[in-house]
């Protein structure tokens, strides 16, 4: 049978069968890295952090990039342009990637912080704490992870924290998932929607899920203008490397140099710097948005 027929048939062109495939894998994946998880920190020597970061190379490794990459090889014969990875970035899509961040940064702030600050009504107020507690259970490990004080450690943290941490999960909800969404009859913005709106829910922070929500889409929107990965990938990884080396004692003492909230309003002040922010993003994007897009020039 060629690769023609193997391929072109209703099994293998399913979006239901894909999704099978990859939630499947998934899972298998992410309980075979649970158990690992636990045997890692028994290895003779092996400090906390050094197993914390074994075991997350190991999550990104099996549970999102091995998933993603073998639906990939069930859907297509040539994995790598299934998954938009043939396509290199250009120089211009970079730069407008770091403009974006630098644009967004007080608006991203403020978000963030509106969310964190969102109370449930007195009827759920145990829930509210539940989750509260689930979600500072989750910062407190995120904490041990990032806040490193030698060079080695932050290099270490951009590595798997930033990049690979950034490209797995691109492969897996941008490449894998969304593109399986964007080849059913669902439509290209819904698609990115959905992929942003479980790219959010799989972390399991409530109080951080509107902003997760809003990156993962202007992810999304990103892989679909540039159709390549490693825009989004790089877009990922910037944002996540940003926050590993401004978590560090060594670079900004015992806070953050104020990043986290430059430019958001305290008290009842309008948040006029976010709002500036948006706007400017929201343009940029709109009137520039072609600098992205290899493809489309091309």
């Amino acid at each position: 049978m060629s690769d023609e027929q193997l391929y072109n048939n209703p099994f293998r062109n399913s979006a239901g069968f894909r999704l099978m495939v990859l939630f499947g894998v998934f899972f298998i994946t992410l309980l075979s890295v649970a158990i690992l998880s636990q045997a890692i920190p028994l290895i003779p020597g092996i400090s906390e952090r050094s197993a914390m970061f074994i075991s997350s190379a190991t999550q990104c490794l099996l549970a999102f990039c091995l998933p993603a990459w073998l639906t990939a090889k069930f859907a297509s014969p040539v994995p790598s342009r299934w998954l938009y990875l043939d396509n290199a970035p250009t120089l211009k899509a970079i730069a407008g990637v770091i403009i974006v961040y630098v644009l967004a940064l007080p608006a991203m702030n403020q978000i963030i912080e509106w969310n964190a600050s969102i109370h449930f009504p007195q009827a759920l107020h145990e829930v509210e704490e539940t989750l509260r507690k689930w979600e500072e259970s989750n910062n407190g490990i995120t904490r041990k992870l990032l806040e490193s004080s030698s060079i080695g450690g932050i290099i270490t943290g951009v590595c798997i924290v930033g990049i690979l941490t950034g490209f797995s999960e691109e492969i897996f909800f941008r490449g894998a998932l969304q593109g399986i969404f964007v080849r059913s009859r669902i439509g290209t913005s819904i698609s990115v929607w959905i992929a942003a709106i479980i790219f959010s829910a799989i972390h399991f922070q409530f109080f951080g899920f509107i902003p997760r929500m809003l990156m993962g889409a202007f992810f999304g929107y990103l892989l679909i203008w540039s159709r390549s990965l490693w825009v989004a990938a790089f877009a990922h990884a910037l944002n996540n490397s940003v926050v590993v080396v401004t978590s560090s004692p060594l670079v900004f003492g015992n806070g953050n140099g104020g990043i986290d909230t430059f430019g958001t309003a305290s008290g009842d002040e309008f948040p006029w710097g976010a709002l500036a922010s948006g706007i400017a993003t929201f343009i940029f994007l709109w009137r520039f948005r072609g600098i992205f897009s290899k493809a489309r020039n091309n």
